[in-house]
């Protein structure tokens, strides 16, 4: 799987945050955090909880869900291993007249919140619910089924940023792990999913990335697929314009220079330079959080290196 999120195009992109715009002034622009009970009542949208013992509730779900361009087998016991082998934690049913979001009941509760802001852009999109309505026969390719977890997952983010709200906010504070924290306890996000927000929409024309990866020093911290160190890399739209070329094991390996053995809080900060497209050499103001579960990275675009004779 690779740790960079296809591109959405721009029209795309427009018509996503105009759907969100509507919702949330149907919602009469609510204070943060937004309740999503409030959203999927007003989208007409179930919410049921799903347990890999529950062997009824993984057979229902696997006579219509589709993954990866493939039809899933719609037995109970093909169903959990098709759980396992995608990671899935959420899931958006479409009948006729039923509209129902899925969520793993092991998922912690801070982290639901995306996870159904996910399933309900899947609703929201006339795109994607017209895609996600087609008859049993009918598949998705790979590269459509990415393309929509992609604006699915811009759009989740966006919503439960409250859109611009957040960015106006963001803007009004210096980029630092403080008001990062800040910033999610106000919205009620996880810090992993504000970090995403602030790198791409603090100041998107700026360079800045993030990684989300597994701790140098302690194994059991990251625990991704092996030999993988970085399961996302985050990037503005300036970050992607100006250094396509960074990679995330690029961007873990300047981790490594400064991080330190802590499994808590601040894990260590510094200044890499990296070479943009143009092979001009640029200094990265980069910090390191750990949150228990994995280590959170931003990297900032400070200036263009200098040399000191």
């Amino acid at each position: 799987m690779s740790a960079i999120e296809p591109s959405i195009g721009k029209y795309e992109i427009v018509d996503i945050n105009d759907h969100i715009t509507r919702l949330l002034r149907d919602l009469d622009n609510p204070e943060p955090p937004l309740k999503l009970e409030d959203v999927r009542e007003l989208q007409k949208l179930d919410l049921t909880y799903y347990s890999k013992s529950d062997l009824n509730l993984l057979d229902e779900i696997a006579h219509r869900a589709k993954m990866a361009g493939s039809t899933l087998i719609s037995t109970a016991s093909r169903m959990i291993d098709v759980v396992d082998r995608f990671n899935l934690r959420g899931l958006l049913m479409l009948k006729e007249n039923e509209k129902k979001i899925f969520i793993d009941d092991q998922v912690a509760q801070l982290k639901r919140r995306f996870i159904i802001s996910h399933e309900i852009i899947h609703d929201l999109l006339p795109w994607h619910r017209s895609l996600l309505l087609g008859d049993n026969e009918s598949t998705l390719s790979p590269t459509c089924h990415q393309t929509m977890e992609a604006e699915a997952n811009y759009g989740g983010r966006r919503l439960i940023f409250l859109g611009e709200r957040f960015k106006k906010e963001a803007r009004d504070v210096p980029f630092s792990w403080a008001h990062i924290q800040s910033l999610n306890k106000r919205y009620g996000n996880t810090l992993t999913t504000t970090l995403w927000q602030m790198v791409c929409e603090r100041s998107p024309e700026h360079p800045v990335f993030g990684i989300i990866s597994r701790h140098p020093y302690h194994p059991d911290i990251g625990d991704f697929e092996p030999g993988e160190n970085v399961s996302h890399m985050i990037r503005s739209n300036g970050f992607q314009t100006r250094f396509a070329n960074i990679t995330p094991p690029q961007a873990y390996q300047a981790l490594q220079s400064y991080i330190s053995a802590r499994k808590k809080g601040p894990v260590g900060e510094g200044v890499f330079t990296f070479q943009d497209i143009n092979g001009e050499r640029c200094d990265f103001e980069m910090s390191s959080f750990c949150n228990g579960y994995t280590i959170l990275t931003y990297g900032v675009f400070r200036s263009v290196h200098k040399l000191i004779f």
